[in-house]
């Protein structure tokens, strides 16, 4: 996913690999999804069951109908594929009494907490507009002070992942807009969240805590800052560290959008984030604001749609990776999913959800793709708008070190291991190649695992193991101090591990 394993290298370079694209497996249908199934939802395995929390929304404003206006939903799976939505008829609505509403006038992301009370099992990181339906949205602070939107984060607890309690007082009192997350970080032994920030542009923030139920979580105060209704702080003046932000190698007017953190389970020290970069349009002299009808007369500076709207514009998924979840860097700035042609139904954004499912050699993850672009007003349609889709992803697949036919070779610091069998996950396809010498702490060849000794790997396997003429393993190596040196030709080396 970086350089760590370069101690040396020629010819190599790390390339992010885009998932495939599968079936939408949920679309709008319901009346309260009627406006549409909006950014990035949760999908977690939980006991062999597949569970999603996902947003929706109904034609309605925050002011008018702040219930409508956005809410989380529960669906499950036993596959992955095929979701019913969850009856669970905690809340009528428009006189259904049938539905699968969770949290009304919420939206945000859901982790399940390994070390949690069984009452605070499941735990969702939340922003809410108070309204008539959901009790749990009485006190909450989303409001517009003097021109600017005001609003505090909240924790929210339940048993089940159905019936959910907010919990006083906010865990942020700062404006975290979309999608936010915690979870329990095993490698750190803490608590992590991130959240949206604002620090001149869209950014990624990162909190870490001993104890969720403990708030406020930390944050650096400014008691100079701007300030809204009751302790509603605007998050300015570095109040929480920042993990992710965009720079001089993105566009002009580019924001970095939803945190979508992800420790990787299956290493023991990686993290990827999947953050989604919008890209602001300029606007003509006179634009609409969001929320505004739409005006078919009205052409933007280029004399299209574009920059119809202020703070309009297209927005797509890039990955991002850590060794520690604190520092994060975009080894490849192409798209990680990518936008589908204007006017289909992913050709305007595409945001990442949380959770992924690891199904064999291949790791599932979903995406929420609209044809809308960010900033323009739903259609207020009984059509709906936008869907989740399913990515397939190969194991260990996001980041590869590639090799082009001319050849490259890299040697890695010096490092222990304790497997007797070396394992490759490499894409060398028909005609590229892999071979690998084993050298000592003195980086000279080990006899017996030199490079004239090395049988080459080839084609495309996710654990193809690594042998030499006169050695079918590496068990005599085990505990001892060594490097190993790669010479590849065309292909893609994903990862390598010592097994057994």
């Amino acid at each position: 996913i970086d350089d760590k394993w370069f101690a040396s290298q020629r010819g190599m370079t790390l390339t992010a690999n885009p998932p495939v694209k599968a079936e939408r497996v949920f679309v709008p249908e319901k009346p309260w999804e009627s406006s549409r199934i909006s950014l990035a939802p949760t999908i977690l395995e939980d006991g062999g069951i597949y569970k999603m929390w996902y947003r929706c929304s109904a034609p309605g404003s925050k002011e008018t109908a702040p219930h409508a206006w956005s809410m989380i939903c529960y669906a499950v799976s036993d596959d992955g594929l095929h979701w019913e939505r969850q009856n669970v008829n905690l809340f009528e609505w428009e006189g259904i009494t049938e539905n699968n509403i969770l949290m009304p006038g919420a939206h945000g992301g859901v982790t399940i907490d390994p070390n949690g009370p069984d009452e605070h099992r499941y735990k969702a990181l939340i922003r809410v507009v108070e309204n008539d339906v959901w009790p749990e949205s009485k006190g909450a602070v989303f409001t517009r002070h003097e021109g600017r939107m005001w609003s505090e984060l909240y924790l929210a607890t339940s048993p089940d992942g159905i019936r959910w309690q907010r919990q006083e007082p906010s865990a942020l009192p700062f404006f975290h807009d979309t999608n936010n997350q915690l979870f329990f970080d095993a490698r750190l032994g803490k608590y992590t969240a991130y959240v949206r920030t604002h620090a001149r542009k869209r950014t990624v923030g990162r909190v870490e805590f001993d104890d969720p139920m403990d708030l406020p979580w930390p944050y650096r105060d400014n008691p100079e800052g701007p300030r809204g209704p009751g302790r509603t702080r605007r998050e300015a003046g570095g109040a929480i560290a920042i993990a992710l932000t965009c720079d001089e190698s993105d566009p002009p007017d580019t924001d970095l959008y939803t945190p979508c953190v992800h420790p990787y389970p299956w290493a023991a020290d990686a993290y990827f984030a999947f953050p989604s970069p919008y890209r602001h349009y300029a606007v003509g002299e006179v634009s609409l604001k969001p929320g505004d009808p739409p005006d078919p007369t009205l052409k933007g500076p280029l004399g299209d749609e574009r920059g119809v709207y202020s703070n309009s514009g297209p927005v797509e998924v890039q990955v991002a990776v850590s060794r520690d979840g604190v520092v994060f860097s975009r080894p490849d700035r192409r798209p990680y999913v990518s936008l589908g042609l204007v006017g289909s139904w992913d050709g305007g954004q595409t945001y990442m959800g949380l959770g992924m499912v690891r199904k064999g050699d291949e790791i599932w993850q979903y995406y929420h793709g609209t044809k809308r672009l960010h900033g323009v007003k739903d259609s207020g349609s009984a059509d709906g708008d936008g869907a989740i889709c399913r990515l397939v992803q190969r194991l260990d697949g996001f980041v590869s070190a590639d090799a082009d036919y001319t050849g490259a070779e890299f040697t890695t610091p010096l490092l222990e291991f304790s497997g007797s069998r070396l394992q490759l996950n490499a894409d060398c396809s028909a005609t590229g190649e892999i071979w690998v010498e084993v050298r000592d702490d003195r980086n000279v060849p080990v006899p017996g695992y030199t490079m004239e000794d090395s049988v080459s790997v080839d084609r495309n396997q996710t654990a193809a193991p690594v042998v030499w003429r006169e050695r079918k393993d590496v068990a005599e190596l085990v505990g001892r101090p060594v490097r190993l040196h790669f010479k590849l030709r065309a292909c893609k080396l994903y990862a390598y591990q010592f097994a057994g």
